[in-house]
């Protein structure tokens, strides 16, 4: 597996202001909209544990995406009542997801909505600025038993990826990139059962999702919103674009969703669920961006898979869902 050396850009041309990149394709108002009250918090999310046990819960917001701005600045007074600050900053994350070419991961996810695996690439951008070369990536492994997500992560040079998934040892380089603190058997154990199922399972990129984020955090809760979700059908070439955030080619989906992602230790529901619900237009879903993108994808650039009627049956009766996709 050999990947381009060349760094081309593959980002359209960077917006000349603060302004026209919110603005990007109409989709939202300017950025200064997004300012919340005293409190907030700046930096994008690209720090954090390699190992985060957790219950995730997802949040459908029943508004248009045009009005998340509104949103923001409401959720960000509600908060702020229960010690949760809003980091200003608008994240632009873009995932690269794996699976082999029988979609058994995806089929797994499907049909055991209790039980799902993910494997994905993940980079951490900020809006607001231009786009800055790629220098690292998250390699993941996620999955969920019964609501609780586990995810397991380690952080990964641009230049080692290529060595990494061709099954060579370059756990040294993972090991002097690491966080001080961190346990240095955890990575080496992580870096093993990733590269393992990559390998033995014949994973390859297929689809990159981008998506903008804003958030509200404090020590052990965070809670995301999500929207202006794209789905790209890509190959290996994806890992030589500099920047995830603005790729040249055009959508093969975009979502109308806006979602709302809370996560919180296992132990401790916060008390506030209650009063969000009651104070916010949003009713918990099974939604899945992975799921989602798939019934994209199987509509289009992988309609003719021996396959894909199969799996768009399944993907329009995921439990989670509920109803069609489109």
């Amino acid at each position: 597996m050999k990947f381009p050396t060349v760094e081309t850009r593959r980002w359209k041309s960077s917006p000349s202001t603060v302004h026209d990149l919110v603005l990007d394709a109409g989709r939202l108002n300017p950025i200064a909209q997004f300012q919340s009250p005293s409190g907030a918090t700046t930096g994008v999310e690209t720090e954090g544990p390699n190992y985060q046990d957790r219950i995730e819960r997802n949040y459908e917001a029943n508004v248009s995406q045009s009005d998340v701005a509104t949103l923001w600045r409401e959720l960000s007074d509600f908060f702020r009542k229960y010690g949760l600050h809003p980091i200003n900053e608008i994240t632009g994350v873009g995932t690269v997801y794996f699976d082999n070419r029988d979609y058994d991961l995806t089929r797994y996810t499907v049909l055991n909505p209790a039980r799902r695996m993910l494997v994905r690439l993940r980079t951490y951008e900020t809006f607001g600025e231009a786009p800055k070369p790629i220098s690292n990536y998250w390699i993941e492994i996620k999955t969920n038993l019964k609501g609780q997500w586990l995810k397991k992560r380690f952080r990964l040079n641009r230049e080692d990826l290529a060595a990494f998934l061709e099954g060579r040892d370059i756990t040294q380089s993972i090991l002097d990139d690491s966080e001080n603190g961190v346990d240095r058997e955890v990575i080496r154990s992580l870096y093993r059962e990733i590269q393992e199922l990559v390998l033995t399972m014949g994973l390859n990129p297929f689809f990159l999702l981008t998506y903008k984020r804003l958030a509200f955090q404090n020590d052990v809760e965070r809670v995301s919103l999500d929207w202006n979700g794209q789905y790209y059908s890509v190959g290996t070439s994806v890992f030589s674009y500099d920047s995830w955030k603005y790729p040249v080619e055009e959508p093969v989906g975009k979502s109308n969703k806006t979602i709302l992602e809370l996560k919180y230790p296992r132990d401790s529901q916060p008390a506030w669920i209650a009063d969000l619900l009651k104070s916010f237009p949003i009713q918990e879903t099974g939604f899945l961006k992975y799921v989602e993108g798939m019934g994209f994808l199987f509509q289009g650039p992988l309609r003719n898979h021996r396959e894909a009627d199969y799996f768009l049956r399944l993907i329009n009766a995921y439990a989670g869902e509920g109803r069609p996709l489109g």
